[in-house]
């Protein structure tokens, strides 16, 4: 029974992932999904956030930006060093057929050639990586910046849909990495937001005793 559920989630995965990866190919995404999976696009605006955070006067931002440094590095460990060798799910190259595939050295797309055998022990696919930490970090931040989410979500979801249609993830290698990811935010947004409390209650009264006569 459940090798029959997971035969057919598999079949069902493979093809969406042709759906999205060829089907719905254009010349505009060609462009545009690229963009979206470069992490290092995303460094300086990062980077500039998080020193927004660090110097701003106020212990909420200061201990969101700390927690989003512990944070990355626990979802970029769980996912690489944890799932993906438990998995050990091939790539889409290097298991499927005539995938619309994206050089990021190269710049380049090309169509994989048809497959003889899969390819195992390379590159492993189950989670994604990218969809781990970027929906790890849009879950983190929409509990402290609430107005912001749907542009947090918005991203994370442009990013996981690159994956796929760039020919490096299956669409349940990205469902994963989200799942994987909204674990890990939920993990240390709960004792970040206790934290924040006890600051701003420890503030408070220093402020109390100050003015009381």
């Amino acid at each position: 029974m459940i090798a029959n559920i997971l035969n057919f989630l598999e079949k069902m995965d493979i093809k969406l992932f042709y759906i999205i990866n060829r089907d719905w190919q254009n010349p505009f995404l060609d462009v545009f999904m690229p963009i979206m999976s470069n992490v290092k696009l995303f460094y300086i605006p990062m980077t500039l956030a998080w020193l927004f955070l660090i110097i701003k006067n106020d212990a909420k931002f200061r201990v969101a930006a700390v927690s989003a440094l512990l944070l990355i590095a626990a979802s970029e460990n769980l996912s690489s060093a944890v799932l993906k060798p438990f998995f050990e799910r091939p790539r889409p190259y290097h298991s499927q057929s005539e995938v619309h595939l994206y050089d990021r050295m190269r710049k380049t797309w090309s169509v994989t050639p048809p497959l003889k055998e899969v390819i195992r022990g390379q590159s492993n696919s189950l989670p994604s990586s990218h969809a781990t930490n970027i929906f790890a970090g849009a879950v983190f931040f929409s509990f402290f910046f609430r107005k912001m989410w749907a542009f947090f979500y918005l991203i994370a979801g442009l990013v996981g849909y690159s994956r796929v249609y760039l020919g490096v993830h299956f669409p349940l290698d990205v469902v994963g990495g989200a799942a994987a990811g909204t674990a890990c935010a939920m993990a240390f947004a709960w004792p970040s937001n206790s934290l924040i409390r006890f600051f701003k209650r420890r503030s408070f009264r220093k402020k109390r005793s100050e003015i009381s006569p």
